[in-house]
Parts: C-alpha cells; structure tokens; sequence
C-alpha cells in the first residue's frame, strides 16, 4: 500500500472534527467537555461511545473500540485503511498523491461504486420528466412534485439496456454498474440488461444522503408488456446486495428522518416507498421504511441511534397482523421502547396518511400499544376465549412469547420484568384464571429442560380458581442464580447504596417506589428494606437476609454487599461520627434518574388511559387524566432542563 506523508494526514485530520464526523452517523449528547453515544460497534444499552474533542479520538469503554477519524469511518463504512483515505480526503478537500489510494485493483473501491449510484439516481430523475406514465403514476398515488425532489424518485425506461448503454458512453462500464447493483447478467446467455425496467425508482441513500441502492415498483403498462411476453415479474423490486447496500442494515430515508427522530424522540417504521413519502407529505419526516425484509438485530440497533421510541406501523389486515406478530419478539429483546400501531379499516399507511392527515395519524400513535399488551390482545382476539381449547391456545400464543425472552442482560431469569407482569395481569383477566397460574406455567417454561410443549390446562368455574396451578403439577426445580449483571444497572445501584448503607432508607423511601424497580429480585429486597425501616429497624444486610428464604436471592444479596467505602476507619469515623461521603455522590445523581425514569412510565400509562376513556361519556375522568398528563410532562421537562444545566456547569 503507498504511504502517504504525515503532512497530508496531518491536513485531512486538521480539516474534519472527529465530533461533527461521528455525528452525522450517531446522535451525540454532550458530557462536560467530551460527547458520548451507544456504540456502533457492538450491542450497546447504555451510551459507552466517548468522544475527545481535544484529543479528536473516540473509544467505547465497553468493547474496546477507538481511534481517530480514520478508524471510525474504517469500521463503520466497513472498508479498508486506503478507502478511509481516500473518503476523508474528499471530504476535507485535500488531493492524494494517488487518487486511488493504493485500492486493490481486483474491483471497484466503495468510492466508485458510489459515484456510479450517484450518476444512475441522476439519469432516472432526468428520464421520470420524459415519462408521461410513471408520473401519472405518482399522481395518482397522491405524490406531490416537492417528495418528487425531495426523494429523487425517478423513472427506468422499459429497455434492456438503456442504463447499461448510457453508462458506457459516460464511463460506467458494465462490471462497475453490475457491482452496484443497476444491471445483471441474464442466466441464459451470460450478458448484462438493466436490473430495473419499466419502473419507477426510488434511490435507497444512507445516514449521510447518498445513494446505495434503489428500489422500483413496476409500472402498470410495463406489468402488462412482460406478462404478454411470458416473463414472470415481481411488483417490487429492490438492489441486490452490495458492498454499499445490505437490506438488514439499511433502513429507508434515515437520512431525511434522523434530525426529526433525534428532535422528537421517536421514529415510526413502516413498510413500503411510497408509505414513506406520504408521511413526509403531511409534515412528519421522522418516519423510515424497510426495505422488502423483515425487521432484523441491526435495524434494531439503527433505530435505537435514531431515537429512543419506535413506533411500528402496520396495515390492519391480516397480512399487517402477522407482519406485527413476527417483529414483536424482537423488539421485546432489545432496550428500545417500542409501541405498536395498527392502522384502522385495513388501509395502508399511505392511504391512511394522505386521506386522514398528520393530526389523525399522531393521535394514534399516542394511542400506540405496548408490544406485550398487542400480543395479549392479538391472542385475545384470535381464539375463542369461551372455548377451553381456544383460551389454552391464546395462553400458550402469550406464554410461549415470553418464555423466550430474556431481554437484554437475560433480565426475565432473574424474575418478570413489570410489563411482562403486566401482560400475566391482562391475561389472566382475559382468560379468567388465577395470575399466579399463569406464573408458574411461564416459569416452568422457561427451564432449559422443559419439555417441547406446554399447555395451560384450563377447569371451569371454582376448579380452575381452586387449583391455582398451571400445567402438571410437579414442583419446579430451584430457580437458577441470579447474576448481578443481568439487573437493571439503576436499580442494582440503588440496592448496593442501601444494603451497605442502611441509614439513607429513610432517604429514598419517600422517592423511590419498591414497585418502581425493573428486577423482582431487587423490588423484593428493597421492600424488604422499607418493612424494616417503618418496623423502626436498621435494614442492613443481615436484617434484610433473615427475610428473604429464596436460597438464589439471599446469594443476589451477599453478592451486592460491598465495601463501597475504601478509606480506612480513621478517615470514616471522626469525633465518633460516621462521614458517609462515598455513597452521597452516588445518590444524589441516582435518585433524580430514578425519577425520571419512573415518571416517563407514568406518562406512557397515562397516555394510554387516555386512549381508552370515552372522553364524551367520561369527560370528568379524562380531565383529571388529562391533568395529571400535563403537570407530569412539565415535571420531566423540568427534570431534563436540571440535568442540563447541572451538565453544563
């Protein structure tokens, strides 16, 4: 590989500031004089990415990543040193010696492949003019000549090598145009043909704007012409996978979306092109489409870079059910609060928006179901609850869901988390069965060594209420150890905080709720701590331990027992007094993230109360929802503001 000197660089780095860079991929949040994000780099949850301004570097405290603006771009782009080069070069404006950078000539370099995508995006959008049929296809669809510009949609001409022989003629030969994905060789006799034919083209473009990839929809004539011909064709077509393009990473117009979702702390996610711009039609550009695949781990974790709230949208057809069903699981294992929308009357988001407009559209999204409570009311739903197969069968569709989760950090072995309570909750009012049932069955479900099916075994009447039990009715094994890691890291701090130091209980029981908790193994213990406490006890440790019997807690709890104070006694104790400075840091910048963590619950309970009150014939009641809606939104605005300025003091 050629070197370059250290004057060019020097001149490329002094050119590109490491932090406006990583931002155009990642939001960014600022933590005194550096800026931290979730790391790209592996499954983040908590924002370990730290970037130095001063220094112009970044490293992630978790996976161990770092470097300076050359490594990142190596990473994320995924490409070799020399391409990195020759991309911030570019960028900053400096010339390279060797343009090329010393890529290998065994293919196009990422920056070729670009500028061929680049050129074809201009060559549809100057053929959909010319295109009398593709723009009356747009206009019937309710496309405006604005999300025309906007998205660069275009038109490729029904000819087998329309976009093959222009390339040529302006330097795009066939090999680079075929390892973009614009043209493909034909099985039969091995020669090249444009790729999209007869269709109108939607550029696939990334977190910085350029475009990848594409995506066409058949127009109707053409349709016709191909089946008259006997040639089989799909409707929707999309770029194959490239070096620049893999459907399980991209997501559509995440980068028309990414400013909007970063302002307003959500994303919708929809499934089709023209759902997308339809969105963007009536004013709500936080909206992003996939692209002809189902929903995957790396979607997820785009999404979470985009906002901390995603919102599925799916058609409210049977097909847009089971679309809904598939995606639920996935989410549920991931850190991101998710909500799901079902459109009414089966319309598709496209109809919906541009029939019903921006303000219809918002109201159902605040309306949006918790993934737990769409399953329990999907199962609800689908079966016949007055029959008992039906009602064993919607069991087992809601069980079966949540035996395989852990989550993140497998928090479901160390007990339900409250949505998943929750959900047992619905469902056992649904099934009307004992919640506790329901529990044991979920728990034996989840032993490695269960059995392949289960069934909850449902009794009429007072049998059923008697037998307070699911399944067959064999004791469960001991539950399996409880791992510290596994536990929400808020709550695990607030319990070490306690347990060794017993006398701020009395501090936090009047802010914290045990309830509150994410873990039921801590919610158990800190319940403990406030038994003691309004017992006029001291919750230490040892106290605490002699009311918990469950041998994998009592383990949990000697594990979370500490010496968090690391001074020697001298310096703890003076004239006979006890001088608690460790742990006072510690929870006077835990108990207002608690808060507001525990008020961001309230409000989304709240919200979703509001949706199921008849306003007109309860308007006493959502008033005083609709109150308490208002002064908690102000209280976490408030919280927020605080957090800020403590931040930037």
């Amino acid at each position: 590989m050629p070197r370059h000197s250290e004057d060019t660089l020097a001149a490329i780095k002094g050119a590109i500031d490491i932090v406006s860079l990583v931002g155009e991929y990642l939001p960014l949040h600022r933590a005194g004089s550096k800026f931290k994000a979730l790391c790209p780099f592996h499954d983040d949850h908590n924002p370990s990415l730290e970037l130095n301004p001063e220094r112009q570097s970044y490293k992630c405290w978790s996976c161990g990543a770092g470097g300076d603006i050359f490594d990142f771009v190596k990473d994320y782009e995924r490409v070799e040193f020399p391409e990195a080069l020759r991309m911030l070069a570019e960028r900053a404006g400096v010339a390279l010696d060797n343009p090329s950078g010393g890529v290998a000539t065994g293919g196009p370099s990422k920056s070729d492949l670009l500028s061929a995508c680049d050129w074809a995006g201009r060559a549809f959008r100057t053929a959909l003019v010319g295109s009398d049929e593709s723009r009356r296809y747009l206009e019937r669809r309710g496309i405006s000549a604005e999300m025309i510009d906007r998205f660069g949609i275009g038109f490729a001409p029904d000819r087998r090598d329309w976009l093959l022989s222009r390339g040529r003629r302006e330097g795009y030969e066939g090999a680079l145009l075929e390892k973009a994905g614009l043209v493909s060789r034909s099985e039969k006799d091995g020669t090249l043909r444009d790729r999209f034919r007869g269709r109108v083209v939607f550029p696939i473009r990334d977190i910085r704007g350029r475009a990848i990839a594409f995506g066409g929809r058949i127009l109707p004539d053409a349709e016709k012409r191909m089946a008259e011909s006997g040639l089989g064709v799909a409707k929707y077509l999309n770029s194959p996978e490239t070096p620049l393009f893999q459907k399980r990473r991209n997501l559509y117009a995440v980068d028309l979306a990414r400013d909007a979702a970063r302002k307003e702390g959500w994303v919708a996610v929809v499934e089709g092109y023209t759902d997308v711009v339809a969105a963007h039609q009536v004013r709500l550009p936080n909206v992003v489409g996939t692209l002809g695949t189902a929903l995957g781990d790396d979607h997820v974790q785009a999404l979470r870079r985009l906002a901390d709230r995603a919102v599925l949208v799916f058609d409210g057809d049977e097909a847009g059910q089971k679309a809904a069903d598939r995606s639920l699981e996935l989410f549920l294992n991931h850190e991101l609060d998710v909500r799901v929308l079902t459109l009414p009357g089966g319309l598709d988001p496209c109809d919906f928006l541009l029939g019903a407009g921006k303000d219809a559209f918002l109201a159902l999204v605040e309306a949006a179901s918790d993934p737990l409570d769409h399953l329990v009311d999907r199962a609800s739903s689908s079966f016949d609850l007055d029959d008992l197969d039906g009602a064993r069968r919607a069991a087992d569709a809601v069980l079966d869901v949540l035996a395989r989760l852990p989550g993140p950090g497998g928090r479901a072995r160390a007990g339900l988390d409250l949505k998943a309570a929750k959900a047992l909750d619905r469902l056992a009012h649904r099934l009307r069965l004992p919640v506790e049932a329901l529990r044991r069955d979920l728990s034996r479900r989840r032993k490695p060594d269960r059995p392949a099916h289960h069934h909850v075994h449902l009794r009429n009447g007072e049998d059923a209420a008697a037998a307070g039990r699911v399944g067959d009715a064999s004791e469960p094994p001991p539950p399996p150890a409880i791992r510290p890691g596994d536990l929400d890291p808020l709550d695990r701090e607030l319990i070490e905080i306690l347990l060794n130091e017993p006398q701020v209980v009395g501090q936090v029981i009047t802010r914290v709720e045990a309830a509150s908790l994410r873990d039921a193994p801590l919610r158990r213990i800190l319940q403990a701590c406030y038994d003691l406490h309004g017992e006029g006890r001291s919750a230490t440790s040892s106290e605490v331990a002699d009311r918990i019997e469950d041998p994998a807690l009592r383990a949990l709890l000697a594990s979370l027992v500490s010496p968090l104070d690391p001074r020697p006694l001298s310096e703890r104790y003076r004239n006979g007094r006890y001088e608690p400075r460790p742990w006072r840091d510690r929870l006077a910048g835990l108990l207002p993230r608690l808060a507001e963590r525990a008020g961001r619950v309230r409000l989304r309970d709240l919200i979703g109360a509001l949706a199921e009150v008849d306003r007109a014939a309860e308007p006493e009641s959502y008033r005083e929802l609709w109150r308490e809606k208002i002064r908690l939104e102000y209280e976490l605005n408030r919280m927020v503001a605080t957090k800020k300025s403590s931040d930037a003091s």
